[in-house]
């Protein structure tokens, strides 16, 4: 087995470890680059979402480098995180073959164990290529290793079973398949007064979308017991996730009026089966009653 690693120090936004791990009887080689969550590069990130595609994930929401990047730098909770980017090398072109977030341990209290991040909230599992695990796996320890030698690697274990190349990817754990979101929740509106008439917005233009987003942590504000916009670090991520998500025109904010007023917001998150109903507020019936 031949290794060769390098490390490359950008300031506190970039750590590239890059090693080789190289079967003898193996055309292909594995390099792992580790990238803070603000050093990820334009084409990193096309070939993180050309990955998902490719490995039919099945939360391809949160899996996104929008999503996924933005929740590190926002809602990291003091967490030293990295992205560790698998790229199959040797054989034509390099290709990504996997995408795990990691937590290291705090350099000042011991080595400690380096594990799998997942965003709070959820159960998202790292991205493998088909037939991928075993060698990411390998590369990955050797990696890690070369700049914390004491530190342990804790996988979620058991990994999933190899899937044949026309499947879906690998991954460490199993996801439960998203289905076709139900039309009464990309509303998620109770009934407040049956006598006047809703009038529904479902705001997808980038360039309005920044202002219904604003229009949704208000009426959060006004409804919730514990409002976005009382979390510096939610109410960022909120706002940066939207933006991104909009550019692409993956984002609806969808605005329930009533008399004039907004009594219900939602905000979705991706488009056709693979959306996600990402956050939601409304007026409960009482307080809107109170203060007409």
């Amino acid at each position: 087995m031949r290794h060769r690693f390098t490390v490359i120090e950008g300031g506190a936004s970039l750590i590239d470890a890059v090693v080789e791990a190289v079967a003898d009887e193996a055309p292909v080689a594995w390099r792992v680059d580790l990238h803070r969550p603000a050093s990820v590069g334009a084409g990193e990130v096309a070939a993180w979402r050309a990955l998902l595609a490719r490995a039919a994930v099945a939360d391809p929401v949160r899996a996104d480098p929008d999503y996924l990047l933005s929740a590190a730098q926002h809602q990291a909770g003091g967490r030293d995180l990295v992205f560790a980017l698998a790229w199959a090398v040797g054989n034509g072109p390099d290709r990504l073959g996997a995408v795990i977030p990691l937590a290291m341990p705090h350099t000042l209290f011991g080595h400690g164990r380096i594990v799998v991040w997942q965003p709070y909230g959820s159960a998202l599992a790292p991205t493998f290529a088909p037939g991928s695990v075993e060698p990411v796996r390998a590369a990955l320890v050797t990696a890690l290793q070369a700049i914390r030698p004491r530190a342990t690697l804790v996988l979620d274990t058991p990994a999933a079973p190899e899937i044949p190349e026309a499947g879906p990817a690998s991954r460490l754990r199993a996801v439960t398949a998203r289905g076709t979101i139900p039309a009464h929740s990309l509303v998620g509106v109770r009934p407040v007064h049956a006598s006047e008439p809703a009038r529904i917005e479902r705001v997808r233009d980038p360039n309005q979308v920044r202002d219904a987003v604003e229009a949704f942590l208000l009426l959060d504000a006004e409804a919730s017991s514990a409002p976005i916009i009382g979390d510096p670090s939610e109410a960022a991520m909120v706002r940066v996730v939207t933006r991104l998500f909009a550019r692409r025109n993956q984002v609806t904010v969808t605005l329930t009026r009533r008399a004039d007023r907004i009594v219900a917001a939602t905000i979705t998150l991706g488009a056709g089966a693979s959306a996600l109903v990402w956050r939601q507020a409304e007026v409960v019936p009482e307080r809107l009653e109170r203060s007409a």
